[in-house]
């Protein structure tokens, strides 16, 4: 078991073994990665049964982000590799998928006459993303990244985490994030904000693995994961304002007074959560026990 100093959270906190508690059953790299899998799976059939709403791509994009965040704790090439196929494909789905929540939230906020009137536009923008989503959930694609990503599931084998997990491992996960903690809180730069999401994955999965061996790592992965729910919410709403701003700017909605101010409101909606969002992340990593 390891000991070290962390500087996670911008201050110092000395993690020690214990030797009281007895730990449950430690679940490997693979068997995690092997649920994460069929997150994948229950998602994508749950997407195409009802391929009209965006929750269940959504959820795929996250099983996909963990999947990622948990190969790189096996700090091998192989695995890197296998995350970049996997990036590559969240890649091609987000724009589907950030059109798909938009639309879910125009449902939940106008009226069938209204949603009549958005239809052609709303089509017409959004056809090409959701297609791109169709066509990667479909069964021949599926099937090949079935066979890609199971070939590779096969030739592990499952590894105790505290024979993988090493200090310096967890300290460049741990300097990227305290990296990217203090550009956020300094520059408030879009761009940083979603690295952050992504150094915040990497880190908890890492620390996860040690909250198994070591129950004092479990209050930081439980922050964490709140800092990383929150940093996908704001991504979320920061994209759909993007697109309504798009949609604003059609024929369809230019040319409605009182279409476009309803279009606008739930526009700024969406700006004023992304705030709060980012807001309630900058507590957690400025005050994390301060609520």
């Amino acid at each position: 078991m390891l000991t070290y100093a962390s500087l996670t959270l911008g201050y110092l906190v000395t993690i020690k073994p214990t030797m009281s508690e007895v730990d449950p059953p430690i679940k490997s790299q693979l068997t995690l990665l092997r649920e994460q899998s069929d997150v994948l799976e229950q998602s994508r059939k749950a997407w195409l049964n009802d391929s009209l709403g965006g929750a269940p791509l959504l959820k795929l994009d996250y099983a996909v982000s963990d999947i990622c965040y948990l190969l790189a704790t096996l700090d091998e090439p192989e695995a890197i590799k296998q995350a970049k196929r996997w990036v590559k494909l969240e890649q091609k789905l987000s724009e589907g998928i950030a059109w798909l929540r938009t639309i879910d939230l125009l449902r939940d906020s106008l009226n069938e006459s209204d949603l009549n009137k958005i239809a052609s536009a709303v089509a017409r923008l959004s056809s090409k993303p959701v297609s791109k989503c169709h066509k990667l959930m479909g069964k021949p694609e599926w099937v090949r990244i079935r066979r890609w990503w199971f070939g590779y599931l096969e030739s592990l084998s499952p590894r105790d985490p505290a024979e993988v997990l090493t200090i310096a491992m967890t300290e460049r996960a741990e300097h990227r994030f305290l990296k990217l903690r203090n550009r956020v809180l300094k520059h408030d730069n879009d761009k940083d904000w979603l690295k952050l999401e992504d150094a915040t994955g990497e880190l908890k999965a890492v620390l996860s693995l040690h909250a198994a061996l070591n129950r004092g790592y479990q209050v930081r992965v439980s922050l964490l994961n709140d800092i990383e729910s929150h940093l996908r919410l704001w991504r979320q709403a920061h994209a759909r304002q993007s697109l309504l701003q798009l949609l604003a700017e059609t024929p369809e909605v230019d040319d409605r007074t009182r279409l476009a101010t309803s279009i606008a409101e739930i526009r700024l909606q969406e700006r004023l959560s992304a705030h709060r969002r980012k807001e309630r992340v900058r507590k957690l990593l400025i005050k994390p026990n301060d609520d």
